[in-house]
Order: C-alpha cells, then structure tokens, then sequence
C-alpha cells in the first residue's frame, strides 16, 4: 500500500493507494493546524484503525508539498514512524524528457501543478490540454504531452470570498454556489453573484486566450470548486476530473520514482 501526501495552502491530504493504484481513501487535515510528527501518527493510526487498516501495511510513501514549512515535519514523521524517506515530487525529480519547460532552471512550478500535468500525459497522450484547478488560487497550464507551455495563476474562489470578509467591516461570508435568483437584492445574495459571475467570466476569457495558442486544447478542471463551475460553462470546459492531482501523485511514484530509484 502507498501512503500519498498532498500538503496544500488549504489543506494536507493523506491519500491510500493500492497497489495498482486506485485510492482506497482520504484523509484530510487543514493546513493551519498545528502539528507535530506524532499528532500525525496518532491521527493516521486511528483513521486506518477504523477501517481496518494496519498502519504496517504502508509500504512507500510519495510526497507533493507546496507549503515548504510544512516539509520538515512529514520528514520527520516518515523517518520516525516508518523509517523511509518519501519520494519528493518537485521539478528537480522528474527527468526532462518526461517534462519539457523552457528555462527550466528558473521555473518554480508547484508540486501540485506537476502532478496534475502527468496526470493528463496518461489522459491524453499527444493531445494538447488545458488544465483549471480551482484551489486555494486557481491555476492554468496549457500543456503539449510532456511539454509544458505557458499558464496563469489567480486567486482561487474561496481566497477571494475570505479577502472580501476580512478586509471589509460590514460584508458577511457567504459559501460560494450558484446563485438562486436572476437578480440580487440582498447583500448576501449580491457578493454570492458578483463572486460566482466574475469567476464564470474569468475562467470564459482565459479558456479563449489560451486558445489562441491551442485552439484543439482539451479543457479539464479539477479541484474543489472545480465542479460547481464546470457546470455552468459547457462549451468552454470539456471534463471535470475530481482526483486528477492524486491521479499525477501516483504516476509521478509508479513511472518515475519506481523506475529511475
């Protein structure tokens, strides 16, 4: 059994692969707690427990972090507790005909952007992609196979809703849906539509500006609010894959890790 661990802004995953690679199941934590190695442990231990599960049965662990304060804590529990190091998904880890970027040296690509572009070379093997993953910041990338393009990053649609709350006096937070009138008359109902229509919008124009570069690009989205947005946009956004980041997280430990260890 792989143990998977996908450290966001938002939140940390614990993801269960079995051996051919389907997830068994999630486990999720908010980033902004405080942590310790053994808080994880015992948190794992007592989630696998109630599913049967033996913490003994974790043969490898595969690591995706984009909150670098957070690394040397997960180092330390896999040293502790299982006597591995995990497989670290960066750039740096990844051989260059698996992944071409111009001026590799000085990209800084995300982890989870990463894995999200081996997921789709699976998918879709020559043909050209944009992937939207609507998390903490909402991020594009406009990717060939192994070749990767151009993209762009914008706030993501909660991060937008908690700026609006925190730096207003007045303004309450919403939870972000789809509107349920034509028109807003409340104060609830009119950052609930300005939130959701921009949004809408945005995604329209960046989906037609990254077109012009790949007008046959297949146009997935994932992430949480990837689903509720991927809704209201047929004709722009072809496919909403839920779990494409651990889909990357696993190829990135079964294609990479495994072959060149």
């Amino acid at each position: 059994m792989l143990l998977g661990i996908d450290i966001g802004n938002t939140h940390i995953v614990l993801i269960l692969f079995n051996k051919n690679g389907e997830i068994l199941d999630k486990f999720r934590i908010p980033s902004k707690t405080l942590l310790t190695e053994d808080m994880i442990y015992t948190f794992l231990k007592v989630l696998l427990e109630n599913r049967g599960i033996n913490l003994s049965e974790i043969d490898d662990i595969v690591l995706s972090s984009v909150v670098p304060e957070l690394d040397d804590i997960f180092n330390y529990f896999t040293k502790k507790y299982f006597n591995k190091k995990p497989y670290i998904l960066t750039l740096e880890n990844i051989p260059e005909k698996l992944l071409k970027i111009d001026n590799r040296a000085e990209r800084k690509l995300g982890a989870d952007r990463i894995a999200t572009i081996l997921a789709m070379q699976n998918r879709l093997k020559d043909r050209e992609a944009i992937i939207i993953d609507f998390g903490t910041a909402t991020t594009f990338e406009l990717v060939s196979y192994n070749k990767y393009l151009g993209g762009a990053i914008l706030p993501g649609i909660n991060l937008s809703i908690n700026a609006l709350f925190q730096n207003t006096a007045k303004l309450p937070k919403i939870t972000f849906e789809k509107p349920e009138v034509d028109l807003a008359n409340t104060t609830v109902t009119q950052i609930n539509t300005g939130i959701y229509y921009s949004n809408i919008g945005g995604i329209k124009e960046l989906i037609t500006h990254f077109k012009k570069f790949s007008p046959n690009a297949y146009v997935v989205a994932t992430g949480g609010q990837g689903k509720i947005i991927s809704k209201d946009l047929p004709g722009y956004i072809d496919e909403y894959i839920p779990n494409l980041l651990e889909e990357g997280l696993y190829k990135f430990y079964k294609d990479i890790c495994k072959k060149y260890k």
